[in-house]
């Protein structure tokens, strides 16, 4: 009832699946075919009953550029087309203006731009005739008074606490989240609403949101909507995530060659374990899709030694072949699936290559500090005959600006620290940043600091240099500390200090910082012309130039003032 405040996740009962003609079910069948989960079905399965076409929508917030993984819903989009729905597609520039404040206004119009000619794009390819599907702006109608009121209502009827638990693995939420981040959530339930569809459909990362709508759009008089939900890709890295910080762990749409065959060649993949392996997910949910379109098989080039090319029909009969023991003669070794996958993924991506090419200005200026992609401009893809898209003038291959938005520092907390075996200056620590597993990194600092005010200790570090191995230890990393030196004698050091109530994992960020919270990762050499720039003032307080380190909890300081950070 409305001016009652919600703050618990309703509780939805399991009810008797309403019964559909085969004709019906076939649509079903079709829509629902290799989704996560299924949030409301009996909603879903009436209006199939009712025999008028389901209404959907899919929104993406215009931020990141969109990667393979990107293919996973516009696949299912095509699916829904075929099933009769009425499809639309949500460019959220608001939302990815609300998302932690990532990008300005400006930036924002040639990302939504971006990813307009970039989804039209993939849609165009996979043979999706776009004259079926309705295109909309988040701003085209957002910002009516209406929506604002509904906003405010909504807003009235939860906590702070619900907020920010819904949009918890969408919108990244600190201990004191942005109001905006807040809002993210009660948006996107109005969305459903307010583009009039039976159905939002999205990742299984959205559930929380999913779950939010559906409990509160009906307090404030609209009805609830069912959600269709796809499963997440895994990267190809050993982690299992797709992020910027770890450029191995997905891939670009614009990639070389060259490039795919590296990535690829070093991807994670436990022989005969098909659970969380990238490649397989990759193989099942977009280039099997692309293989059934053309009634082709899927070759794996398994040497003449071993018994030759192995020919699968279906992704059931790769998956069955790679989880078999070794020594059996079925048996598809992870070198041989990563070499079918290459060859398909080359020839997958070489078309859209050309229409990014096309495009290499506008992904430029909307992609300001993303190192060059380089990509062929005709025939096969071929290093030699390729030009960089974030080139600012023909012939010429852009650099990356180097400023904050290269780095990409985290809170993270000492959980071991011990002294390297083989060097009696250095320690070696791990430290919790807020990944699956803490971090290895080797710092110089044993005559400088005491193990026991290290131990336990909150500190910064900078995760996305280049792995190095120091003394035969390999660090992730490198932990910020403050230095003041005459000439090259050291007269005081000491850690750069997150502020009391800073989050473990959460991203330090600057003024005027528009990267995106996952930064690629960055060379030694690069580094090393930051640090010129690192400095603490007066007062201790960490800069980058004139720019504070800052978290959620406010200004990051040390105890040396006038001092270096390295």
């Amino acid at each position: 009832m409305e001016g009652e405040v919600s703050t618990v996740e309703t509780v939805e009962v399991k009810e008797a699946k309403i019964e559909l003609t085969p004709e019906q079910e076939a649509k079903y069948e079709l829509i629902t075919r290799d989704l996560e989960e299924i949030v409301g079905e009996n909603d879903f399965r009436s209006i199939l009953k009712e025999g008028r076409d389901v209404r959907i929508y899919w929104g993406t917030a215009t931020t990141g550029k969109p990667h393979l993984g990107y293919f996973v819903p516009i696949y299912k989009l095509s699916d829904f087309l075929a099933a009769g729905c009425h499809v639309t597609i949500l460019f959220a520039d608001l939302h990815a203006y609300l998302d932690n404040l990532k990008s300005d206004w400006e930036l924002l119009k040639l990302r939504c731009e971006w990813y307009e000619f970039i989804i039209k794009e993939m849609l165009t390819y996979i043979g999706v005739p776009l004259d079926k599907l309705k295109f909309i702006r988040g701003t085209e109608y957002q910002l009516s008074e209406k929506y604002t009121m509904d906003m405010y209502r909504m807003s009235a009827l939860v906590t702070t606490e619900h907020t920010k638990k819904a949009g918890a693995e969408v919108v990244k939420m600190t201990t004191a989240p942005l109001m905006s981040n807040l809002l993210y959530p009660i948006l996107q339930a109005l969305d459903e609403e307010y583009l009039d569809v039976d159905v939002q459909f999205g990742g299984v990362d959205q559930r929380k949101i999913f779950m939010f709508a559906r409990e509160n759009l009906p307090r404030i008089g609209y009805r609830k909507r069912a959600h269709l939900m796809n499963p997440l890709i895994p990267g190809l890295g050993e982690t299992g995530k797709m992020s910027s910080s770890e450029p191995l762990s997905k891939v670009e749409l614009d990639e070389t060659k060259e490039a795919i065959q590296h990535k690829i060649k070093q991807a994670f993949a436990r022989e005969g374990v098909a659970q969380g392996n990238g490649l397989l997910a990759i193989l099942k949910h977009i280039l099997f899709r692309f293989l059934e379109k053309h009634d082709r098989p899927f070759v794996a080039p398994r040497i003449d030694k071993y018994g030759g090319l192995q020919t699968f029909k279906t992704y059931a009969e790769v998956e069955a072949a790679f989880v078999l023991p070794e020594g059996d003669s079925g048996k598809l070794m992870a070198g041989d699936l990563k070499g079918g996958i290459r060859d398909l993924l080359n020839e997958f991506l070489h078309p859209l290559r050309e229409k990014i090419n096309e495009k290499a200005e506008l992904a430029s200026r909307a992609y300001p500090h993303q190192a060059p992609v380089v990509i062929a401009v005709s025939g096969k893809p071929d290093v030699k005959k390729a030009v960089p898209v974030a080139a600012p003038k023909k012939g010429k291959v852009a650099t990356a600006t180097l400023g904050p938005q290269s780095l990409e520092v985290k809170v993270g907390r000492i959980v071991d620290i011990k002294k390297h075996e083989q060097a009696d200056t250095l320690y070696v620590e791990q430290i919790d940043v807020g990944e699956d597993k803490p971090r290895t990194i080797v710092s110089g600092l044993v005559n400088y600091i005491p193990i026991e005010k290290m131990q336990n200790r909150l500190v910064l570090v900078c995760t996305n240099l280049q792995p190095a191995a120091l003394r035969g230890v390999t660090s992730e990393g490198m932990v910020l500390a403050a230095t003041k030196r005459d000439k090259k004698e050291v007269q005081g050091l000491d850690l750069v200090n997150p502020p009391e109530g800073a989050k473990v994992g959460e991203t330090v960020f600057f003024e005027d910082d528009t990267a995106e919270p996952d930064r690629p990762s960055i060379s030694n050499a690069r580094f090393k012309k930051l640090l010129k720039d690192l400095r603490t003032d007066g007062e201790g307080r960490a800069l980058w130039k004139d720019s504070p380190f800052m978290t959620s909890a406010g200004v990051c300081t040390s105890t040396v003032v006038d001092a270096t950070i390295s």
